[in-house]
């Protein structure tokens, strides 16, 4: 860090200022990360995220394979959701 030569009250109280204001900027961004970890745990988050993963997992798969997965995956689901539902 280097040191900062003032010669008036008010060099000082402009550098306080943009101090402030980047302290609050950090302060607001930590809060959105807070709120964006919230709703990735929230059920539609957590559901949301696994829709996302199934779709990238079956759009990377060749055409042949995507038939097979399109009658599997219905299953699957089911069977999770059955599963916890206790059936």
């Amino acid at each position: 860090m280097s040191k900062i030569m003032y010669t008036s009250f008010e060099q000082i109280e402009a550098d306080l200022e943009i101090l402030n204001l980047e302290k609050e900027i950090n302060h607001q961004k930590i809060i959105l990360g807070f709120q964006k970890i919230k709703e990735h745990f929230t059920p539609s988050g957590l559901t949301k995220n696994i829709f996302n993963t199934f779709k990238s997992i079956y759009s990377g798969i060749s055409n042949t394979n995507n038939t097979v997965l399109s009658i599997i995956i219905p299953f699957v689901i089911k069977w999770i959701i059955d599963k916890k539902r206790g059936k």
